[in-house]
């Protein structure tokens, strides 16, 4: 398995937002531009683990904006990609994760997981892509929640 280092780059995406705000509370434009400078050397340093390190962790960055326990796949996921994507959270050590797309073969999507080596553990009510109208609290989603056994587990 892979070291992941998410909760700490996330850590640092997080005090670089908030270093802009500051500036820009301030009116301080070279602040908000060294921060831009960090966020985008933030990108850069994950992007240059990979596209599969790079799309898990923006996975994980969404679900920790949302408050979320789990990364979240909510997008059309194409069958081909199942085994990959697995074998990806797998190698970086993601344990669960829930599945709340709403396309209409998502429930062959979630057999596919199943096929490679996933169990269900059941239905959940997570926070959603979208706040609620006039809202600062996301409108909830509700999907599948999925363990992820051991390559060997399919």
């Amino acid at each position: 398995m892979k070291k992941n280092n998410f909760a700490e780059e996330y850590a640092q995406e997080t005090a670089i937002k908030a270093q802009y705000h500051e500036a820009e509370k301030a009116g301080n434009t070279e602040g908000q531009e060294a921060a831009r400078n960090a966020y985008h050397e933030l990108e850069e340093q994950i992007a240059g683990k990979g596209n599969p390190y790079a799309r898990i962790y923006r996975l994980y960055s969404e679900a920790q904006e949302r408050g979320n326990a789990y990364i979240d796949l909510n997008d059309t996921i194409w069958d081909d990609q199942v085994p990959a994507l697995i074998g990806n959270l797998r190698e970086y050590g993601i344990e669960k994760f829930t599945f709340s797309s709403t396309w209409s073969s998502a429930v062959e999507t979630a057999w596919l997981f199943t096929q490679n080596g996933c169990r269900l553990e059941g239905l959940v009510e997570i926070n959603g892509r979208h706040k609620a109208f006039m809202s600062d609290e996301y409108e909830k989603a509700h999907g599948y929640l999925f363990s992820i056994g051991d390559a060997e587990d399919k």
